[in-house]
């Protein structure tokens, strides 16, 4: 790791926890933590629906990471654009589109819902939110 990719990282970590999150603060954890949950949900969710809203979080992190000023000055932001973007189009594709209508648009990945999951986790939304998912063994 070169200086100028520390000073990405160690910015960006500093940037991540100012906003309150305390774990996977850095570029790739946060990144990996969001494509893990991605991989969960075209697995089928494996647990209940508030671990899905606490694991939605981390595209919140990175959301506001990749808007703020002060990290623009670093080139490793473009990179990390692209593969973000790559993993959301993964989630996309599972999604039930507003699903949530009172959640603005440009927060897609909460405003919709994954269309399947595991018995648990579909029980729990179809009793929460009155949506029916396919629900996968």
């Amino acid at each position: 790791m070169n200086q100028r990719t520390a000073n990405f990282q160690e910015a960006f970590s500093s940037f991540i926890e100012a906003s309150g999150r305390w774990r996977d603060t850095t570029p790739e954890a946060l990144l990996g933590r969001w494509s893990k949950f991605v991989d969960d949900c075209e697995r089928g969710y494996p647990h209940d629906v508030e671990d899905y809203f606490n694991d939605l979080t981390s595209r919140d992190s990175l959301e506001r990471a990749l808007n703020s000023v002060e990290l623009q000055v670093f080139p490793e932001m473009s990179q990390l654009r692209a593969r973000v973007k790559g993993v959301d189009s993964r989630f996309r594709a599972l999604l039930i589109p507003d699903a949530f209508p009172g959640v603005p648009e440009e927060f897609w990945w909460a405003r919709g819902m994954v269309n399947s999951g595991r018995k648990r986790f579909v029980e729990d939304v179809r009793r929460e939110y009155r949506l029916n998912l396919i629900e996968i063994e």
